[in-house]
């Protein structure tokens, strides 16, 4: 029995180390081939990838700089409310030239107007604020770039991979099925590549404009109890 046993045990053991090695086996095979397609994609693959690496670039740089500039600090009116009763419009100037967003420097703005009428200091805000989101947005024209160029670029390369099969067969006169379908399906690597590098830019592109967008919504507010501030503060 003893012995049975131990039979029995051993070839699980071999049936998991077959399974186990099958599975080594197919993953092998199947990452293999995805990586040799993807290289076989041509020149414009590499056009491709340096897409895919700006875009990248972008996001993150994007992502950084608005992250940081789109920052509202809730406090900040009454901050400003505070200091005004008390004639210390310094204290509040130096208080909003030390934030480093969009918020700080609006605020700042209007706080070195003081002195000047209401539609004065509105439109020097109105100003700095347009400032504000032209810088957020500067960078943000690459990204919609990258999204119009990487389907073209996967497009062209999908064409050239077809001319250059037609020009096998027109040489060669022969019409094999293998080699047609092999050379088609290499070549959609460049459409499907540069879809999903658009794809990736026009995601990245969208999300960072409503954001500036939201941000331009939340900053007028601030605009606006700030004026309420000054105007109260006068009378």
């Amino acid at each position: 029995m003893l012995s049975l046993a131990l039979t029995l045990l051993q070839g699980a053991v071999a049936q998991d180390s077959a399974a186990g090695q099958a599975a080594a086996v197919a993953a092998e095979h199947v990452s293999a081939p995805v990586l040799e397609i993807m290289t076989k994609g041509g020149v414009v693959m590499i056009f491709l990838g340096l897409c895919l690496l700006l875009a990248i670039y972008f996001i993150i740089e994007r992502y950084i700089y608005i992250s940081n500039r789109t920052k509202i600090d809730h406090n900040l009116m009454g901050v400003i409310k505070d200091n005004l009763k008390e004639n210390r419009m310094d204290s509040a100037l130096a208080h909003c030239q030390r934030m480093n967003t969009a918020q700080g420097q609006v605020m700042a703005t209007g706080l070195n107007f003081l002195g000047s009428n209401m539609r004065e200091i509105e439109s020097a805000m109105e100003t700095r604020a347009n400032v504000e989101m032209s810088a957020m947005e500067g960078n943000l024209g690459y990204l919609s770039l990258v999204a119009r160029i990487a389907p073209m670029l996967g497009f062209v390369g999908t064409i050239w991979g077809v001319i250059n099969i037609f020009y096998t067969i027109a040489q060669t006169n022969g019409l094999e099925i293998g080699a047609i379908s092999e050379g088609l399906y290499i070549k959609m690597v460049t459409s499907f590549a540069g879809l999903l590098v658009g794809i990736i830019a026009f995601i990245g592109y969208q999300l960072f404009v409503r954001k500036v967008d939201r941000f331009a919504e939340r900053l007028q507010e601030q605009s606006l109890s700030f004026l309420e501030i000054l105007n109260k503060s006068n009378h």
